[in-house]
């Protein structure tokens, strides 16, 4: 039977979904934009995640949050839209770029919590009203976490536009899954996919490279990647199948306009973890357009993704 409770987590408050029995459990703090601290699935936890209240508003690595208005990079941090120009903060000092948008740290509303003998879900709310000046946009923005037995979450991504024009929109997650004590001693397999070439300051130069290093399933080994992948499948859901100590985890993300038609690898470089990251739209999408949003006012965008797990146990 899951189980739902709240504790207090600095000046925040942890929300908790958990059947002790099976061993499942997330644990997620609404009012830091529905970051994800834990996420154990037949007792082994799955995320390097954040410890301590301190350590998540530093937020190093943006581990476990989610991203929008855009995720990844936009060059210079300058967009246009209609004919006008729109300048964000910039956010990445290494490439002079704007980054994740605004909404890691975002707070948001819990607006229902379900809990049954087999599953449970939290489904969270943020609301922007448009008073920024670089994303005049304003829009609700949803987010729901479903974990159920005997080892799955699925998460859903909404956005509804709240305005009288059209306005841009990209986003994504940030998970880093740790099944092993290293990323060197995981196993990986892509779907069929694409990588984006890149220049000096990580915006896409327009290239895309057939990526077939883990189309079979293979040791990631000393394999440095932070690259963003155009995925070929643009229907249904593709998969990734990762393997480590703990167990095998199951990947999977909806593709197609308007869900996620891209994906980001990224291991950081203390290399304890893997980030896999859904994102509707390319790198500087909101300059490319190549998977961006455009949603006219009163029209919404939802997308899946979510993964099971089989402990090695």
């Amino acid at each position: 039977m899951f189980k739902h409770h709240t504790t207090p987590f600095g000046k925040y408050e942890k929300h908790t979904l958990a059947d002790e029995a099976a061993g499942n459990r997330i644990e997620i703090v609404p009012g830091y934009g529905a970051c994800v601290l834990n996420i154990e699935l037949q007792g082994q936890p799955l995320l390097d995640g954040y410890s301590t209240a301190e350590e998540m508003n530093i937020n190093r690595w943006a581990k476990n949050v989610l991203l929008f208005p855009f995720p990844n990079r936009l060059k210079d941090g300058v967009y246009e839209w209609e004919g006008e120009e729109y300048q964000f903060p910039i956010n990445d000092g290494q490439t002079g770029n704007a980054l994740h948008g605004f909404g890691m740290d975002k707070p948001m509303e819990v607006t229902r919590v379900e809990t049954g003998e087999e599953e449970a879900a939290i489904h969270c709310t943020y609301v922007y009203g448009g008073g920024m000046a670089p994303y005049p946009f304003p829009f609700s923005f949803e987010a729901s976490f479903r974990i159920a037995n005997p080892g799955e979450v699925e998460i859903g991504l909404k956005v509804h536009n709240n305005g009288n024009s059209a306005m841009p929109f990209g986003m994504g997650w940030h998970p880093y899954f740790q099944l092993s004590e290293k990323v060197d001693d995981m196993a990986m397999q892509l779907p069929p996919c694409n990588m984006i070439g890149v220049d000096q300051a990580m915006i896409p130069t327009g290239k895309y490279y057939e990526y077939t290093t883990f189309t079979q399933t293979r040791r990631i080994g000393p394999e440095v990647l932070d690259n963003c992948f155009a995925l070929r499948q643009q229907e249904g859901r593709i998969g990734i199948l990762l393997r480590g100590e703990k167990g095998e985890l199951r990947y999977w993300q909806e593709v197609g306009p308007g869900k996620f038609a891209y994906l980001q690898l990224f291991t950081p470089p203390h290399r304890h973890s893997l980030a896999i990251e859904p994102m509707t739209c390319n790198i500087d999408a909101f300059n490319n357009r190549e998977g961006l949003v455009r949603l006219e006012p009163e029209e919404d965008v939802e997308a899946r993704f979510g993964f099971a797990f089989r402990s090695r146990g």
